[in-house]
């Protein structure tokens, strides 16, 4: 049975494998989808996708469950590309995650519950000068 840190690491690899799948969010972002905040990579490649793991550690409340948080961050050059363009990204983002479930034997994950809880607001980031759009998810993994 994975402690609650490698069932955070396979979670974060789980969903950013999922993504990077997918032609429409390649047509976004590429293969870029970091995570750890922009903000901290010198000279990021934006547009860009974060995954951040939220409260830092996974609580555990049923021995080989997992149950935490995902914050997916969107951020889009703020010249080059529209509020629309980071709506419309978003919106693939919740298609192949909302209510889905995963297992994948090969990294030894079960995603039983991925729900999305919460979306916005849209912000402006002035360091990298770019569209910043938090959505969050709540997952349970075994």
């Amino acid at each position: 049975m994975a402690n609650s840190k490698e069932m955070e690491s396979k979670v974060l690899q789980k969903i950013k494998d999922v993504l990077a799948a997918d032609t429409g969010i390649a047509g976004y972002v590429g293969t870029t989808i970091y995570t750890n905040h922009p903000s901290t990579i010198k000279n990021p490649h934006l547009p860009a996708i974060s995954l951040l793991l939220m409260d830092g550690i996974a609580r555990v409340n049923v021995p080989g469950v997992v149950d935490l948080a995902v914050q997916i961050d969107l951020w889009f050059p703020f010249d080059r590309y529209t509020i629309q363009d980071v709506l419309s990204c978003c919106a693939i983002i919740r298609g192949l995650l909302h209510r889905e479930v995963f297992k994948d034997a090969t990294i030894d994950i079960q995603i039983s519950q991925l729900l999305e809880t919460s979306t916005g607001p849209l912000m402006y980031d002035e360091e990298i000068n770019s569209h910043h759009y938090p959505v969050r998810y709540s997952i349970v993994a075994i």
